[in-house]
């Protein structure tokens, strides 16, 4: 576990093995990486969010539902390609057979999670960016800036990385990428993606207002909404149904309950990492009750 209030570090524990050099995996927490490379591709004239995604998916211009995917389909888990497959979290298909998967619904008809819509951007955005990898991009534009690394230990079949889940790294780098988030794409007095773009990741759908672009919000979702959504029911009831939780927190989430929360109106970026089969009691409401609202209690 890790806090950092106001850019600094103010806690920091390590239990069962871990350590602050020890590189976690981040398993969904992957994810948001792929929502800010979107963001600073958009700053960098590669792409439009509401583009046809067979611009850059040629396989696709001729298919009458895929011709219709857009990158905020893509990007928001709403563009009806198979979202994921049993086991595909460490051994996932090669990117080029990601994008021929069946689809499951019309684009943008409704969310429905998994890491395949993301592979599919992260090759379409390669193909924009011809002379350069979509792994290579994020490093340059995102990562190396922040002065913060990433290893993508699980790989597709095609050695690309698997972006949905495939991200190892420590809980101060993790903290660093949060802490970046929460200063609106600022860095060290720098700007490193423009703020409009990036404010696109804490926007939500019509089909799940709690998902932004590859980062999950606190926005309140309906009950019939949440029943149809086994993560939402599952993993992020507690958040989206907080009365009390700070109205901006958004965050990226894990399996094994890797989470990194934000929350800007109170200067607060929190890392917890944990092991997949020793994570299976963590519950978000209890561990943020226990950060936030035990210590106002204590300072009462």
């Amino acid at each position: 576990m890790l806090v950092m209030l106001d850019g600094k570090v103010v806690f920091e524990g390590y239990g069962n093995g871990g350590a602050r050099d020890r590189k976690q995996m981040l398993a969904s927490g992957s994810k948001s990486f792929v929502g800010v490379a979107a963001a600073a591709a958009v700053e960098d004239g590669l792409l439009r969010l509401e583009d046809a995604a067979c611009g850059s998916l040629a396989e696709w211009k001729d298919d009458p539902k895929r011709s219709g995917i857009t990158y905020r389909h893509l990007l928001t888990m709403t563009s009806g390609l198979t979202a994921g497959e049993a086991g595909a979290a460490v051994r996932a298909p090669a990117w080029k057979e990601i994008i021929g998967k069946p689809m499951v619904a019309a684009p943008g008809a409704k969310f429905v999670y998994g890491a395949y819509h993301l592979n599919a951007f992260a090759l379409a955005l390669q193909r924009r960016l011809k002379d350069e990898t979509f792994e290579a991009y994020l490093k340059r534009r995102i990562l190396d800036p922040l002065g913060v690394s990433v290893e993508w230990r699980f790989r597709c079949a095609d050695g690309h990385p698997q972006v949905g889940g495939g991200a190892f790294m420590t809980a101060r780098d993790w903290a660093k990428f949060g802490e970046f988030m929460r200063l609106e794409g600022r860095w060290d007095g720098k700007q490193i993606v423009a703020s409009e773009p990036l404010a696109a990741c804490r926007r939500g759908t019509e089909q799940n207002p709690a998902y932004g672009l590859t980062w999950w919000l606190r926005e309140p979702v309906p009950d019939t909404l949440i029943r149809q959504v086994p993560i939402l029911e599952r993993d992020m009831g507690d958040i989206v149904k907080s009365d009390w939780l700070p109205g901006d927190l958004f965050l990226a989430a894990g399996a094994g309950k890797q989470r990194l929360y934000v929350m800007p109106s109170l200067g607060l970026v929190v890392v917890r990492q944990g092991e997949l089969r020793a994570s299976r009691f963590f519950r978000d409401a209890e561990f943020l009750d226990r950060l936030l609202r035990a210590e106002q209690e204590a300072r009462q």
